[in-house]
């Protein structure tokens, strides 16, 4: 393995600023593409890039092998958070850093780091013609603002996906450092953003403060409503109707690599954490929905005092699902919420900005138990099985059109600090992680 090369063209990828949901950074998404399109042409793919609209586009590159024993999908995205704020960076957000036995850089865990791992992996098994199954790389550019267009990508695709006999997704992380994960479970995601406006201007508060609504307060009467802040009970009538009950033994399983309440609330790094049902604090996140406010914009917040009533306030705010719920169904009941809930004299305007539906698989598959093997052997632990409370909106899609296992796996540490300041991966895991990807993606005996 070169790893100098290897560096330095990870240092070329983290440098393009792939951020999609800047519309001004539209020549970066196409650096991006450009990049990942010549090194996978260098090393021998037949290499496509699908285009909808203005939308980011896809690449679809595809690897035949003489007597190809199966065919293995491989997911990424080449798409990564905004930097801000920049302040709270340590280095420079799109310029590689090496530091402490880590590599910094927006993207270098979420998902760069992952995408280098995976073609490295691949082109170091045709080098030493030890690939025995065909290839196909999935890589989009859409992955962080819901890929939106990635189902119609694949629909164009979908007669040579249909070959793929397994996907692997590596957009998740280990459970520690040399400690295995594979996930079976994520929840879906819907993003609304609310907008409410009580009239033309800002009033002084002296002079109209108890005859007219203030915005800023019709917001946080609604998120009252909305959400125990004690308990974390979404009160949204008909919210949980389809939440699948978890099994006891599913339960077990999840609680042999239980976190205490105060480890839990150490990986955080906040004063204090909430338990759900009884259950560790470390659970609520994997079992359960949730709704979560991302920012609330309203009236002055500058220093020193102006007393207004503000004559409009904005909150951006999401719903994370779980299995059998459908993002279909909660944007309807968060729609009929706001709704039936809103001041009689004010307009407003809700949108759902982006959704997709939750994943999960059974953990019984043969390519889990394989993958889990093997990782387990490479790293001298048990590979855990686990839930994960975020959202991979292609691990749905592609099981829900192909009908095939997805197996969910990655090689970033808790503390990566994914879509923060500081993004990073532990520089010996990332190495490590293209040693047993190589034996993953060269194994025979599936």
């Amino acid at each position: 393995m070169v790893k100098n090369r290897i560096l330095k063209e990870l240092s070329d990828f983290i440098s393009i600023q792939s951020v999609s949901s800047d519309p001004q950074r539209l020549p970066e998404m196409n650096k991006a593409v450009d990049f990942l399109q010549s090194k996978l042409k260098l090393i021998g793919f037949r290499v496509e890039v699908l285009k909808n609209h203005n939308s980011p586009a896809m690449i679809y590159a595809e690897y035949k092998v003489k007597n190809a024993r199966k065919t293995i999908g491989i997911y990424g995205h080449y798409d990564v958070q905004p930097e801000d704020p920049v302040d709270e960076w340590s280095v420079p957000p799109f310029e590689l850093t090496q530091k402490d036995g880590r590599l910094y850089g927006r993207g270098v865990a979420d998902n760069k780091g992952h995408v280098m791992q995976n073609i490295t992996a691949i082109e170091e098994l045709i080098s030493s013609q030890s690939l025995k199954s065909n290839i196909i790389f999935i890589i989009e550019g859409e992955e962080e603002c819901g890929s939106e267009s990635f189902e119609k990508y694949m629909q164009l695709k979908k007669t040579a996906l249909d070959s793929v006999d397994v996907y692997y997704i590596t957009d998740v992380g280990m459970h520690a450092k040399h400690i295995p994960q594979i996930i079976y479970a994520l929840r879906g995601l819907v993003y609304f953003e609310l907008t409410v406006e009580i009239g033309k201007r800002d009033l002084h508060s002296g002079v109209y403060g108890n005859s007219v609504l203030n915005p800023a307060q019709i917001l946080a009467e609604l998120l009252v409503r909305m959400k125990d802040i004690k308990t974390g009970v979404i009160q949204i009538p008909g919210f949980s109707d389809d939440v699948r009950a978890v099994d006891p033994s599913e339960r077990k399983l999840l609680m042999k690599n239980s976190l205490t309440d105060t480890a839990f609330a150490k990986e955080t790094e906040t004063y204090t954490v909430i338990s759900m049902q009884g259950l560790p604090s470390f659970l609520a996140p994997k079992l359960f929905p949730s709704l979560d406010v991302h920012g609330i914009e309203s009236g002055f917040t500058g220093s020193g005092p102006k007393t207004i009533i503000p004559r409009q306030a904005r909150m951006k705010f999401s719903c994370r699902l779980v299995e059998y719920q459908t993002a279909a169904d909660i944007r309807t009941k968060v729609y009929q919420f706001i709704q039936r809930n809103m001041p009689q004299g004010v307009q407003y305007n809700l949108q759902a900005i982006s959704y997709d539906d939750p994943f999960y698989t059974t953990i019984e598959n043969k390519y889990i138990q394989k993958t889990a093997r093997i990782l387990s052997s490479h790293f001298g632990n048990e590979t855990i099985l686990m839930r994960e409370g975020g959202s991979v909106p292609a691990a749905e899609i592609i099981q829900r059109l192909f009908q095939k296992p997805v197996i969910l796996t990655g090689f970033i540490l808790p503390e990566s600090n994914l879509h923060a300041p500081d993004e990073n991966v532990d520089r010996e895991m990332f190495w490590e992680g293209i040693e047993v990807l190589k034996k993953i993606y060269g194994d025979t005996n599936f």
